[in-house]
């Protein structure tokens, strides 16, 4: 049983106000962008799911249980979705090579265990030619502001695991995936698209 797991039932209440005022707008922007075959990494209680484009379909993976069982209820709306939940990590996914697509991954790098590991691990299961779609937190380069997240991740790595000082962009060039295109969001979070090729 993972951490998540004991605080799934409280997760989308502890979140509400980041949930309202910057994820969401995040999620109605990039999730819509999935194309074919999609794994959505580390989905939580499943919010990505109300912005799926019709008729998608997609895989999404959650390292707890209990937080899949909170997305599955948030998709039986969507019945002109192909939905398939798992249980497992992004560290060590269950997939053949280049199986997806598109791979999705929203506020997910800042919990993994090995983010440089996990990656590969997205690249290995990417499709060539596919798309990873990224949007996440870390570190801004600003002293003030990455001050302010150190001290934040004191009290957040602790509880759930979640670190606030990473570097996507590090893991990204470790994998050595195209990135097609990058910026800046809000706060400290940036996304990124990147494309799979030799």
């Amino acid at each position: 049983m993972t951490r998540y797991d004991f605080i799934s039932k409280h997760y989308d209440t502890f979140l509400r106000s980041l949930e309202r005022n910057t994820l969401d707008m995040f999620r109605q922007r990039f999730v819509p962008m999935i194309k074919g075959y999609t794994l959505d990494l580390a989905v939580g209680t499943g919010n990505n799911i109300k912005y799926y484009p019709e008729n998608s379909k997609v895989v999404l993976i959650d390292k707890s249980v209990k937080m899949l069982e909170i997305a599955k209820q948030k998709s039986l709306d969507r019945k002109d979705l192909d939905l398939k939940f798992i249980n497992t990590s992004v560290e060590n996914m269950p997939f053949e090579d280049e199986t997806f697509d598109t791979i999705l991954s929203i506020d997910v790098f800042c919990s993994v265990k090995n983010p440089f590991n996990s990656m590969l691990e997205v690249k290995r299961v990417l499709k060539n030619g596919g798309t990873g779609i990224f949007v996440e937190h870390g570190l801004t380069g600003n002293i003030l502001k990455d001050f302010m997240l150190y001290l934040t991740t004191l009290i957040t790595y602790p509880l759930a695991g979640s670190s606030m000082v990473r570097k996507p962009l590090d893991y990204i060039k470790h994998a050595e995936i195209q990135i097609k295109e990058y910026g800046y969001l809000k706060g400290s979070f940036y996304y990124f698209i990147v494309r799979k090729e030799f």
